[in-house]
């Protein structure tokens, strides 16, 4: 099966979601910064900001690459961009994405006040409806284009943040 990608801008759900999958699918979830820092040691929490995006990537090819010798499928939550160090959206290269395995796509968004409110929560740090708004839309935009050019279908669920994101992303893998 390969990779169920779950992408999607910070505080939009994916590591809620993703842990509620793998449990229903017995598939086991990683997070495409957990794997990276595992290899780096950089911890990204709250502040986000990584010094290498290329060579991150890397790492993350070779992390899924190793898991996909053991399991023949993960669930892997990551972005298609991030914040660089001034706060500017930062689009990642796009090779790497190639070389996941992808089999499933899925691109979660949500209200722009809703993830504004989850990362004030979550990471005590506050964000534009502006900044969110731009990442979210280039998210979006890079993430059909990826998914045209691996040949691979891209759904897009919009979060309620209950149990209906968990059987509609369901149904959505279900049918490959």
């Amino acid at each position: 099966m390969g990779t169920i990608f779950v992408a999607g801008i910070y505080g939009v759900g994916k590591s809620t979601l993703c842990d509620k999958l793998s449990t229903i699918l017995k598939i086991p979830n990683f997070s495409a910064g957990d794997l990276i820092s595992a290899v780096n040691d950089e911890n990204y929490g709250a502040n986000k900001v990584v010094k290498d995006k290329e060579e991150n990537q890397n790492i993350l090819v070779s992390q899924v690459k190793q898991l996909l010798k053991v399991t023949p499928s993960i669930i892997l939550a990551g972005h298609f961009c991030i914040f660089d160090v001034n706060g500017n959206v930062d689009v990642l290269p796009s090779n790497v994405f190639y070389d996941l395995e992808i089999e499933t796509m899925i691109l979660l968004e949500a209200s722009t006040s809703q993830i504004i409110k989850n990362l004030s929560e979550r990471d005590k740090k506050e964000y534009s409806e502006k900044q969110i708004s731009f990442l979210q839309k280039t998210e979006s935009k890079k993430a059909h284009e990826i998914a045209a050019s691996i040949n691979c279908n891209l759904y897009v669920h919009h979060m309620f943040f209950d149990e209906t994101d968990v059987t509609t992303c369901l149904s959505q893998i279900e049918r490959g």
